[in-house]
């Protein structure tokens, strides 16, 4: 038997007690545990977990509609794929007959062109051929054409070019292939046209009648489409006088990259001359009647030449710079050509005029690559970026245009002059252009947008000419024969050169940005030295001594 002392039996009945307390305490939470168990869950509780059990439920139902979905997305993508396959196969399939489409045309287009020209051929040898681009096209082009045009179908008859001839625009065709009686027959033979003018010669009557009569055919290898004037021989232009009674408008200029001579439009022909003299140096003739626009390849070896005889000619050729030989006749328009450039590295050349198309040609060999016509009206000045990727136009249609020259798209149009557009230059970084418009104002804009940065006013009139000069400069003309010259930064104006009292027709700089040449309307050149001269040297482009037909070379050793 274990005996406590009164301390010790203290102890043992507060831990007795303390035991039994902690029991009760046991007991009682299970108790209370069961209870809780047993006991219903308030409302609230109920709600929330019916809540969440209808959550969990559509949760299941949206994840087997995202199967399902998933499952119509695959099936989709493999009848999408499956789609795409047999297009693919039957845009191929397409392709392929459209190949051979072509190459049968072809092939039928060279057999109809070997039996024309074996046609011709027969006809020639046995002395019956008629030709319609040397006999019939300058007989139709001289006497009809100016009342028989597309705009002007005069008696519902267009006679343009040689598929016009033989459609029926509703007034019947004018020729009728095989049938002597055609309309073209009957009016030429009667008189009754050219109406109001002389009647056709016997001979040209009978040359039209015989054309006809053996089936109105055109020469193998020519296009029927094209103008008349393009397909028809060219002949040499009739030499300038060799002395000038007066002097003519000096309509276009251009400095030789190097900077010794400068070229000017003349009568027939182009001029040279000496710079900074003015010495006549040589005439470069078969030119047409006006010069209106001229540019050297950057090489200084090729002259090019866009002239023209207003409203019957226009034609682009290039002559040898040194020898004044003609390397290339680009062709012929039915009205003036009136702008021509190089690009900056010479493998291209552009040309405008009057009909008023664009055309680009590669510069060795001389080719066509393209023609566009986005112009409504005349195409006055052109103008190649310092890449040569872009070109832009300056036209009488009161527009501005900037077009790329690798595929013919038009970039921007420039409408804000709402007047005729004279002429036009890239500044400087390729970025801008300026324009100088009939409405007095040279205008800064944009070539990408279109949007204008800057406008230069204060001019007398319409300003013609523009020239870039240097990074920093511009030069422009108007109708009072004055030369200003204008800060590209802020348009400020920095000085003025009166060339002549006439109004300015033709503006240059050299390749230095040392000289500006100004061309004047009553046939003034003045030589402006841009490094603080006194005023300008001046002469008139007035031939009175080289023999017409010599070469630059030739002239400059004539007494």
């Amino acid at each position: 038997m274990i005996r406590f002392g009164r301390h010790d039996r203290r102890g043992a009945g507060i831990a007795v007690a303390a035991a039994l307390a902690g029991a009760i305490e046991v007991a009682g939470a299970v108790s209370l545990a069961d209870e809780m168990a047993t006991a219903p869950l308030p409302p609230t509780v109920e709600r929330l977990d019916a809540e969440r059990g209808q959550i969990r439920r559509d949760t299941v139902a949206a994840e087997a509609r995202a199967a399902d979905v998933r499952r119509e997305v695959s099936g989709f993508e493999r009848r999408r794929q499956e789609a795409l396959r047999a297009l693919e196969a039957e845009g191929a399939a397409l392709a392929a007959r459209e190949r051979e489409a072509e190459l049968a045309v072809r092939a039928l287009g060279t057999g109809l062109a070997e039996r024309d020209a074996e046609i011709e051929h027969v006809l020639r040898a046995g002395g019956q051929w008629v030709s319609f681009t040397h006999d019939i096209a300058p007989i139709l082009r001289a006497r009809c054409v100016a009342c028989h045009t597309a705009r002007e179908p005069g008696g519902g008859h267009v006679m343009t070019h040689h598929a016009a001839l033989l459609a029926d625009s509703g007034a019947g065709a004018a020729v009728v292939p095989g049938d002597p009686d055609s309309a073209l027959v009957r009016v030429v033979a009667d008189g009754s046209m050219p109406k109001d003018g002389t009647p056709l010669a016997a001979a040209e009557v009978d040359l039209i009648r015989r054309w006809v009569a053996r089936g109105a055919r055109l020469d193998a290898g020519a296009d029927p489409e094209a103008a008349l004037v393009r397909i028809m021989p060219r002949q040499r232009q009739p030499d300038p006088p060799a002395v000038y009674p007066v002097a003519v408008p000096v309509s276009a200029l251009a400095f030789h990259p190097d900077g010794t001579r400068l070229a000017s439009a003349g009568y027939h022909e182009v001029l040279v001359w000496s710079v900074p003299e003015g010495r006549l140096l040589g005439r470069i003739t078969n030119v047409a009647e006006r010069v209106l626009s001229l540019a050297f390849h950057p090489d200084g070896r090729r002259l090019a030449v866009a002239a023209g005889t207003p409203g019957t000619l226009g034609e682009v050729k290039v002559f040898d710079a040194d020898t004044g030989a003609l390397l290339a006749d680009l062709g012929a328009a039915d009205d003036a050509m009136l702008a021509v450039a190089f690009t900056p590295d010479g493998g291209r050349i552009a040309a405008a005029g009057a009909d008023p198309s664009l055309r680009l040609f590669t510069s060795g060999p001389f080719s066509p690559v393209g023609e566009h016509t986005d112009h409504a009206d005349w195409v006055q000045g052109i103008a190649f970026s310092a890449d040569g990727r872009r070109i832009v136009t300056a036209s009488r249609d009161k527009t501005a245009k900037v077009v790329d020259t690798a595929d013919g798209r038009l970039v921007t149009t420039f409408p804000a002059h709402q007047a005729p557009v004279q002429a036009a230059a890239w500044l400087p970084g390729g970025t801008l252009v300026a324009t100088g418009g009939a409405d007095g104002a040279v205008r800064i804009w944009e070539a990408e947008g279109g949007k204008e940065t800057r406008r230069i006013g204060g001019f007398a009139g319409s300003v013609d000419v523009l020239a870039v000069v240097g990074d920093e400069r511009i030069a422009a003309g108007d109708r009072t024969g004055t030369v200003r010259l204008h800060s590209l930064a802020d348009g400020k104006k920095l000085g003025s050169f009166a060339i002549a009292q006439s109004p300015l027709t033709a503006l240059a700089v050299s390749r230095d940005g040392g000289h500006l040449a100004a061309g004047t309307l009553d046939g003034t050149i003045g030589l402006i030295t841009l490094s603080g001269d006194p005023g300008p040297v001046r002469w008139q482009a007035l031939p009175a001594i080289a023999t017409p037909g010599a070469t630059p070379s030739a002239a400059a050793a004539a007494p």
